[in-house]
């Protein structure tokens, strides 16, 4: 009877990690005033550029930074440097650094090239608990300030994700990239 019961708790708590997965994904912070916004570019950009453009219109921010780009745009400036193509990795950095690290990375230099010590984060909801992992071990010393905020414009795989192909994808995946970025920073 043990051994069932035992079973049926380890069952029901792997139930509830897999129907919970996305959750622990979909970090957020309320918006508050920034120096930037920083821009991921990804599949879903054109969903994070309506973000960004949004909170800098709301006067969160006054610089918009696009690390894959090396840009930082004032703002009212933000249409012209934007395109679509996803740049290729600066080769400068270990072939073991992921893409979102390294245009955390990027952006860094370029805050601090500029004076600044404050960002707004945008990304996909999935991609949030990621940059915010990388983020507080490159934004470090206490004289930085980070807010994470998601894209509202994209659909997130809340309730019922693993019956959709797309959300098993990008759940699975984000815990993958997790587990390597954990894996690697101690191979550096």
């Amino acid at each position: 009877m043990r051994t069932f019961t035992a079973a049926v708790v380890v069952i029901l708590a792997f139930a509830g990690l897999v129907v919970y997965a996305p959750s622990y994904l979909f970090y957020a912070d309320p918006p508050r005033r920034a120096d930037a916004v920083v821009l991921f570019l990804g599949n879903e950009y054109r969903e994070r550029k309506a973000e960004a453009v949004k909170l800098i219109g709301e006067g969160y921010a006054v610089y918009l930074v696009i690390p894959a780009y090396g840009r930082v745009v004032e703002a009212g400036k933000h249409g012209d440097p934007m395109r679509n193509a996803v740049p290729s990795r600066p080769s400068h950095y270990p072939v073991v650094y992921e893409d979102t690290h390294i245009e955390i990375i990027e952006a860094k230099r370029l805050m601090d090239g500029k004076g600044l010590t404050s960002a707004i984060f945008v990304s996909s909801p999935h991609h949030m608990r990621r940059i915010k992992l990388i983020a507080d071990r490159v934004f470090t010393g206490g004289t930085y300030h980070t807010t994470f905020v998601p894209t509202r414009f994209e659909r997130t795989g809340e309730g019922f994700w693993f019956f959709h192909e797309s959300d098993i994808k990008k759940v699975t995946s984000e815990y993958g990239k997790i587990l390597w970025f954990f894996l690697y920073r101690w191979m550096k």
